[in-house]
Parts: C-alpha cells; sequence; structure tokens
C-alpha cells in the first residue's frame, strides 16, 4: 500500500492515502474518502479502524496499513518483536530489553526494526486471544535462560525490590511483516499491527533453561486500583495548602477543627467541616450605627482581616480592616443603625408616611413599628429629608383597632364618714369594674363584652385606685356587687354576673408618637460564597 506523510495546507483526492507525521501505535494510515485541502495543522488522528478524521476540508478515514498486504495470496511472514522496559523506581533503571524468536522467517540473526536492534532468542508467547467470556486475556512469555541472562536481570532487580521479579516491567508484543524491516526495499516502520502493551504480573516459573512470566492488562493487575488513589467518603484526597487544594489563608486549625495561632501548627483534618472553616461563609449577629466604621459582633472567631463583609447597612465591597475583641473594624462606614427611636406623626394626607423629628440613622428596608401602623408591618422604602415613606399603609384615622383584653369585676363601693356636727353621711357610690387581669387600657378607650357592643361605645372614662381607711372621719366602707339595673352605659358594672372578659378598642387619631425603626436582618457573613472545593470529596451529600 502507497502512503505519504500527511503535509499542511495540501489538496487531497479521494483515494489519495497519507500517514501519520509520528509513528502511530495503533499502526492505522489514513484514506481520504471526501476530497479538499488539508489544515493548518495536523489533526489528532483516529485509533479506531474505520473512524473519520476532518482535516480542514478533507475528511479522512483510518485504515489498517497492512490489510493490502495480508490480502495477497503469498503475503510476507509475520515478525513478532518484544520490548521489555523496566521501571526505575521498582528495577532500579528503565533500560528495555528487545528480543525476536525468529520462527516466522528465515532469519538466522538479529532483526533492526525502527532503528532498533531485537536479539534473536528463543522466546515462547501464548494466551493474547480475547474471548467473550468477559475476562481479560493473560498471556504467558517464556524467555530462554540458557546463558542465565534471566537469572542475572531477576537478581539485579531483586537487589532494588526485594522479591519483584520484573514485576511492573512493562511488555510491548510488537508484529510487522518482513517486507517492512529495516532493510528491506519496501522497509516501513509505519505498517504495523496494533501494538499491544501488556505488564509483568509475576514470576510464573524460573529454572536454568527458561524464565515464564503471567502477563496482564493495566486493568487486571494484582493490588492495583483505577484511579489509583483510594476514594473514601467525605475524606479529602488532595495535598493541604497544594495546587489542588489551594487554600493560601492565615486561618490555621488542627485536625480536630480547633483554632490555633501559628501556621506550624496548621493541619487539615480532612473533613468537609474542616474544609468549611477554611472556604465557607462564616455568618454572625451584629450591629452597626450610621457613620461609624465599628461592627459588633456576637463572636468573631474564624474572621480575619480582608474578609469581605455583607450585611444591613455595609455599602458593597467592604472588607475587614481589623479585629479587636468581638469588635470588627471595617474598610468604610455604616450607612444606617441597627434600631432607632424617634418622634414622628402619620400623616393623614398620605398614610405611608412619618414625618420624624430626625432621619439620622434610619435607612431603607427597616421595619417600622409603632402606634397605629397596618397590622401586616411596615417597610420603609424611601428617605426624603425627615419624611419616611413606608411600603405599607396605616390605618385610616378614625378607624377603630383592637388594642387588647382582660378579665374584669363589676365593683362598687359605699363609704360613710362623720361631717362633725352634721351627723354621719354616706357617700355616692363608686361605680366601676375593677381589673382582675390583662390589658390596662387608656382613658377614651372602647370596652367591649358580653354587655356591650362596639357600637355603644362604653368608654373607659378613668383607669385610677381608689383607697379608703377607715378612722375617725370614713367611718365605714362598704362593698358588694350591685343587685340593680343602672342606666348609665359608660360603665357597665351595673351587671350581676360576677368576673366578664373585655375586649378594648381605640380609635386612631394620627398625634405625634414613638416608632422604631430595626435592622430586617442582624445577620452579617464573611467571605464571598463561592462553594468549597469539593472535588476531592467523592462522597459529599453523604453523612459526615
Amino acid at each position: 500500500m502507497a502512503y505519504s506523510a500527511w503535509a499542511s495546507s495540501t489538496a487531497y483526492s479521494v483515494g489519495n492515502i497519507v500517514r501519520a507525521s509520528t509513528l502511530q501505535a495503533s499502526g492505522l494510515v489514513f484514506r481520504c474518502t471526501t476530497a479538499g485541502t488539508s489544515g493548518g495543522s495536523e489533526p489528532a488522528w483516529g485509533t479506531d479502524i474505520g473512524s473519520t478524521i476532518t482535516d480542514g476540508t478533507v475528511v479522512w478515514t483510518a485504515v489498517a496499513s497492512s490489510y493490502e498486504e495480508l490480502a495477497e495470496i503469498a503475503p510476507s511472514a509475520i515478525i513478532e518483536l518484544f520490548e521489555m522496559t523496566l521501571d526505575a523506581t521498582l528495577h532500579g533503571s528503565s533500560d528495555t530489553y528487545r528480543w525476536h524468536n525468529g520462527a516466522n522467517a528465515d532469519v538466522s540473526g538479529n532483526i533492526v526494526w525502527n532503528g532498533n536492534t531485537y536479539t534473536r532468542l528463543p522466546i515462547q508467547a501464548d494466551g493474547f486471544d480475547y474471548t467473550n467470556t468477559g475476562s481479560l486475556p493473560r498471556p504467558t512469555l517464556t524467555v530462554s535462560n540458557l546463558d542465565s541472562t534471566m537469572t542475572t536481570l531477576l537478581i539485579l532487580v531483586n537487589a532494588t525490590t526485594a522479591g519483584n521479579d520484573l514485576g511492573g516491567a512493562t511488555v510491548k508484543r510488537i508484529r510487522t511483516l518482513k517486507k517492512y524491516l529495516d532493510g528491506e526495499a519496501a522497509a516501513d516502520p509505519h505498517a504495523k499491527f496494533p501494538d499491544e502493551v501488556w505488564y509483568v504480573d509475576r514470576k510464573a516459573s524460573e529454572n536454568r533453561d527458561a524464565v515464564s512470566f503471567e502477563l496482564a492488562s493495566k486493568f487486571d493487575l494484582a493490588g492495583v486500583m483505577l484511579p489509583k488513589r483510594q476514594l473514601i467518603a467525605n475524606v479529602c484526597q488532595w495535598k493541604y495548602r497544594g495546587a489542588e487544594c489551594g487554600y493560601t489563608g492565615t486561618r490555621y486549625f488542627n485536625t480536630n477543627d480547633g483554632v490555633e495561632s501559628t501556621l506550624a501548627n496548621d493541619v487539615c483534618g480532612k473533613r468537609l467541616a474542616s474544609c468549611e472553616l477554611r472556604f465557607g461563609q462564616v455568618t454572625r449577629t451584629g450591629t452597626v450605627t450610621s457613620g461609624s466604621d465599628q461592627l459588633v459582633l456576637n463572636s468573631s472567631f474564624n474572621i480575619a482581616a480582608g474578609d469581605p463583609i455583607a450585611g444591613f447597612a455595609v455599602p458593597a465591597s467592604t472588607t475587614v480592616s481589623s479585629i479587636s475583641g468581638n469588635t470588627v473594624t471595617m474598610s468604610a462606614n455604616a450607612t444606617a443603625t441597627s434600631t432607632v427611636s424617634v418622634t414622628g406623626t402619620i400623616q393623614a394626607a398620605n398614610r405611608t408616611q412619618i414625618v420624624v423629628t430626625s432621619a439620622a440613622g434610619i435607612g431603607v428596608g427597616m421595619i417600622v413599628t409603632g402606634s397605629n401602623l397596618a397590622p401586616e408591618g411596615a417597610t420603609v422604602v424611601d428617605i426624603s429629608g425627615n419624611t419616611i415613606t413606608m411600603g405599607q399603609a396605616s390605618y385610616p384615622e378614625g378607624t377603630t383597632v383592637k388594642v387588647g383584653s382582660g378579665t374584669l369585676e363589676p365593683y362598687w363601693r359605699r363609704v360613710s364618714f362623720n361631717t362633725y356636727g352634721f351627723g354621719y353621711k354616706s357617700s355616692d357610690i363608686h361605680w366601676g369594674n375593677r381589673i382582675i387581669s390583662g390589658f390596662v387600657p387608656s382613658p377614651g378607650d372602647i370596652l367591649v363584652s358580653a354587655y356591650s357592643s362596639l357600637r355603644q361605645r362604653v368608654t373607659v372614662v378613668a383607669v385610677s385606685t381608689y383607697s379608703f381607711t377607715t378612722g375617725q372621719i370614713i367611718t365605714t366602707v362598704e362593698r358588694s356587687y350591685l343587685t340593680q339595673a343602672r342606666p348609665d352605659k359608660l360603665n357597665i358594672s351595673w351587671n350581676n354576673k360576677g368576673r366578664f372578659t373585655a375586649t378594648y378598642y381605640r380609635e386612631i387619631v394620627f398625634t405625634a408618637q414613638t416608632y422604631t425603626f430595626t435592622a430586617p436582618n442582624d445577620e452579617y457573613t464573611f467571605r464571598t460564597d463561592v462553594g468549597l472545593p469539593y472535588g476531592s470529596f467523592p462522597g459529599v451529600g453523604l453523612t459526615q
């Protein structure tokens, strides 16, 4: 089969065959199946027969380099070559030994192929066939030991790794045709069968005549796992502070995730919790004051200078400048105060607005609490001078709203006293309802119970304490439940039912009140949440 080396920016016709510019282990060449011009750089060649490769406007199809010769009536003899390469770590050197057995051709001496000399040596190799049983082949390679060459090699190897017996050495099986050997008219190192790479799994036998080795594929070596690194759920595999880990911070911890003060004592516990201490966000509760760079936290543990800060009233891109106890000095001043109490009046013309005596320290997003606000709460959405605009309107002026409830008892007292010269006289009866428990109303509150509806508007006239001490002037203080009906609906102590439940309502009037503005959230986060380097936690999501 005639073919040439691939060339860039070259026009190719259908049927043209090229080879890669470097020796391919696959032994494939590539036939043009779509004419065109090749690209400016060599493509990644396929490794399977029949695979297609697009190269510029050319399409190549992979074919075997030796199939045409094998289809001949009298093909050239197949030459089987073997290379054994040692591992410097296991065997003390990385030498390569090359042999052929000369059995398939009239070859009486050494063979040269691709510039390498292969020594003629009695070799028997079998067991390379693949089957459909599911198990990989484990070939046997038997090498002559008549001159004790193999025994000497084993002694040298075992001096580096005791009992190794060439275990782990790479054995490459190369098959080509005699006509492609160096020195032949058609010499071509690219024309070959696909290379087979095996590894010595163990020495099967050794005597003065021969040494036998059992070979295995890389997937079938005893004691070798793929991947080689053992994967354990939620245990980090990376080297701490290495390139994969990427941690270069100044927060130091020991293997139990306890705090350390020096880099010398800094050791990773290899757990997710250890990773979170170094890379994860830290959340703390705290308070700030408008115009101040001080952030007072409940704890400054695991916070370091340079950490980004995010939270209420903290400007964007703010970082930690320094830490003293639980107080963090920020790189920028806070724009609001965590809690502000101030006097203000809801505006009847626009019930979403409160005019306060001073808006200092109040920020957008703060929660407003105080009298006459809507039950769902109110949030600051805008600040203009001392006018605060809320996202929710307050109740209309004149609206009656519930303010509390409690237990009352009908109560009256009659006081008799000495008038000194005018005899004894009884005072008017003191009518009212004694507060047993619950809410203490204010004058003007509307009292609603089973004996008075909201429509009747029974209002609280006064809330006071009557204390009468008997003596020379006050001679008698009497008290009992009332047994007569009273037409006066301003109090309801005329009922004789005993204790009862009262609910109080209040009519809204927009007067100056105290309003409290509170931060919507007192949590502050440190460090950007970029996620942990979970790549080395194969079991992430399982129980830690």
